[in-house]
């Protein structure tokens, strides 16, 4: 019975998986302006006219739903030495749900060296402006096409440089450059956070820090009186946030979103400069429905500046903790009608004494 147990969970651990190699990424524009990109086992959705994503795996039954907004830029005053981003520090915040993005057409991207296509991408650019709201006047704003989302997906599981590091994204995942052209600091002292909102069927997360995994329910507001929490980062490259699939579920994988610990700053006059990113986060409502927020935060950069972060998102493989416990019982009770079986035939029947 042992046995079978675990080969059982070995052959699902194995389906568990998603796919390294596959078709090329493919996409298209439905009727509601909404852009469907597959890659793999992989396929978000963008939201037509604001940087909202929901992205899910493609063919299986059972799948979770995950959800990524990109949703605002803030500005706020340090008030700590780590220089993570917290509510009652703000100083400006631009609305990314307030205006209008618009889908590019999706092109090629091909390989440096060689010029073959490896991949597909298309950029999400903001199409109007945005008012920034200050807490101290004049008002500024955010131009058309001062942020731009460069969406990528690969052929292959490839391993890319950023910033000098080595990133390997695999094909059910997308990345995500953030392209930020401008933005008009009040002070050169104050930081910059873009907020990224995260949603899921179960709602709960799975955070890797350098303290260990910090699981946070979202279910529930944290409320006003409690400080964003600061990520305190692994060693690693990328940092990992993970989408909890709950105790028990049918979904073979488990939604991620990572960042790089790193961002890339170029001047006017084109020097190019990495930047540490740090990141702080909370469960809190966002209109009716309460998400994991996270912060990502970049320093001070000066006007005529463009910086860059890589993002990405995808799946990874997870246990359909369902079928195990389905499975497990399946066999748990052929294992018993066995037992009966054999302690029946052990009965022995001896003739009477004549």
């Amino acid at each position: 019975m042992t046995m079978l147990l675990a080969t059982f969970a070995i052959a699902i651990s194995a389906l568990a998986m998603p796919a390294v190699a596959g078709a090329s990424p493919t996409g298209s524009v439905d009727s509601s302006n909404k852009v469907i990109f597959n890659t793999g086992s992989l396929t978000g959705v963008f939201e037509g006219n604001v940087p909202h994503i929901t992205f899910y795996a493609t063919n299986q039954l059972g799948r979770t739903t995950y959800q990524l907004n990109f949703r605002a830029l803030i500005e706020f005053s340090i008030s700590s030495g780590e220089g993570t981003y917290e509510s009652p520090m703000r100083v400006a915040r631009a609305d990314f749900d307030s205006t209008t993005w618009t889908p590019s057409n999706f092109y090629a991207i091909k390989d440096p060296s060689t010029g073959t296509t490896i991949g597909m991408g298309f950029n999400f650019t903001l199409n109007g402006p945005i008012q920034i709201v200050e807490q101290t006047p004049p008002p500024q704003s955010l131009k058309q096409g001062d942020v731009v989302l460069v969406v990528k997906a690969y052929n292959n599981t490839r391993t890319i440089t950023v910033n000098g590091q080595s990133v390997t994204i695999n094909t059910a995942e997308i990345k995500i450059d953030f392209v930020l052209k401008n933005w008009p600091f009040a002070s050169p002292n104050d930081k910059l956070a873009l907020q990224v909102n995260m949603h899921s069927d179960y709602n709960h997360f799975d955070l890797d820090q350098s303290t260990g995994t910090t699981a946070v329910d979202a279910t529930s507001d944290e409320g006003a009186e409690v400080m964003e929490h600061s990520y305190t980062q692994t060693t690693i490259t990328e940092q990992n946030v993970r989408y909890d699939s709950g105790p028990v579920t049918s979904s073979m994988n488990i939604g991620f979103f990572h960042f790089m610990n790193t961002a890339t700053v170029t001047s006017a006059s084109g020097t190019a400069l990495s930047v540490p990113v740090v990141a702080s986060y909370k469960a809190e409502k966002d209109g009716p429905e309460t998400f994991l927020k996270l912060y990502l935060v970049y320093p001070y950069f000066t006007s005529g500046s463009t910086l860059v972060h890589d993002p990405s998102f995808g799946l990874q493989g997870g246990l359909p903790t369902l079928y195990i416990i389905a499975g497990g019982a399946g066999i748990a009770g052929l294992a018993a009608v066995l037992v009966i079986r054999h302690r029946h035939f052990q009965i022995q029947r001896f003739p009477k004494d004549k």
